[in-house]
């Protein structure tokens, strides 16, 4: 009997794990194409083809909803990124790695690139893991005298914030070919990186990030 009663609960974890899934996927779907103010429970639950409760069951508010889905493609972005992470250990050429080949990624999966672009203009909380990845790769490269000594938190907020933009003019089709190629330059130029190192390492990284286009997704 207690075999019975123990498999009978993993049968019912199972089955809520998949509607959990099945109700964060819809909301994926949704919010990259209409955007998350536009986006309602009835448009959740429709594509996720549940009941209106069985939103509720799993979700008391949409805003737990999209938390969910912010930590889930954060997760998944990071896990992408640790194979990069393995390989690179100079500071400006692992930036420049990661900016690529998150780049690369979103233009390979439309519906992700703009999942993650409707996501960064939202009221979800922050995921902190790429902010503390940028602060100790920032750090180190300070220390190791790759990077110029400067404010972390100032330097943080140039690099989202430029990136931010450039993902959006990217996603948007506003951008020339060479648009990344000089954007992460000119990041790594800001950190104390020479010109020329600087774009050699960005058209390198970037090389290299098409050449991965087929096999590393992130979402």
């Amino acid at each position: 009997m207690r075999v019975n009663l123990e498999a009978r609960a993993a049968t019912g974890e199972n089955r809520r794990a998949q509607t959990r899934a099945k109700l964060v996927d819809a909301a994926a779907r949704v919010i990259a194409d209409k955007g998350r103010e536009a986006t309602s429970i009835e448009d959740i639950v429709a594509e996720a083809g549940v009941a209106r409760g069985t939103f509720y069951n799993y979700f008391p508010t949409v805003d737990e909803l999209l938390d969910a889905l912010n930590t889930r493609m954060a997760q998944a972005v990071d896990a992408a990124m640790a194979p990069i992470r393995a390989e690179i250990t100079d500071p400006p050429s692992l930036l420049a790695a990661t900016l690529h080949r998150f780049m690369v990624a979103l233009t390979a999966d439309p519906v992700g690139g703009w999942l993650a672009l409707r996501m960064e203009g939202s009221v979800a909380p922050r995921q902190l893991i790429f902010e503390r990845r940028f602060d100790a790769l920032f750090q180190e490269g300070v220390r190791i005298g790759r990077f110029r000594q400067g404010n972390r938190d100032a330097a943080r907020s140039l690099l989202f914030g430029a990136f931010r933009m450039a993902q959006r003019d990217v996603m948007l089709g506003q951008t020339s070919p060479d648009h990344v190629v000089e954007l992460v330059a000119l990041l790594l130029m800001a950190f104390g990186v020479t010109p020329e190192e600087a774009r050699d390492i960005s058209r390198k990284a970037a090389a290299e990030a098409e050449d991965q286009r087929h096999y590393h997704p992130v979402m």
